[in-house]
């Protein structure tokens, strides 16, 4: 009951992009280890969360590229689509200058750390499609 933790927050935005690659890589390489559990006749329930609750997770990148790409496509044919690629230019706009100017709004910073772990996991998956296991590190001091 006594017992106390201690943990440093990381930084900056730099070293918490190299540790969500590092926790991705670890991800995918793990639910790849592991596959067989995303068959959901034999592990029913399980398997359908498993594959909501990590698999989905670290592969948003990929409709939120196909939503921005196709948005971006469509803008000249509809009021919609304009409006939807007007507000994703907004969205990411925004995440930007949070990281390039270490913003301390709230908001701002959820559209950058929004933005910081899907390109973190889809820089993860590149290195997984490599084949590569590591990503090289240094531990926090302490």
């Amino acid at each position: 009951e006594q017992a106390l933790l201690n943990e440093e927050a990381l930084n900056n935005s730099q070293s918490e992009f190299r540790m969500r690659v590092r926790v991705s890589l670890r991800a995918y390489w793990a639910m790849w280890d592991m596959r067989h559990l995303f068959n959901p006749s034999n592990y029913g329930l399980f398997s359908l969360q498993l594959t909501s609750h990590k698999l989905l997770r670290y592969l948003a990148f990929f409709p939120l590229a196909l939503l921005f790409v196709s948005s971006a496509l469509l803008s000249g044919l509809a009021p919609i689509y304009f409006l939807a690629f007007i507000g994703q230019l907004g969205f990411y706009a925004a995440a930007g200058y949070a990281s390039a100017a270490e913003s301390q709004n709230r908001w701002l910073g959820l559209a950058n750390y929004f933005c910081l772990i899907n390109i973190a996991a889809a820089m993860a998956f590149i290195n997984f499609l490599k084949g590569e296991k590591i990503v090289l590190w240094k531990p926090r001091v302490g």
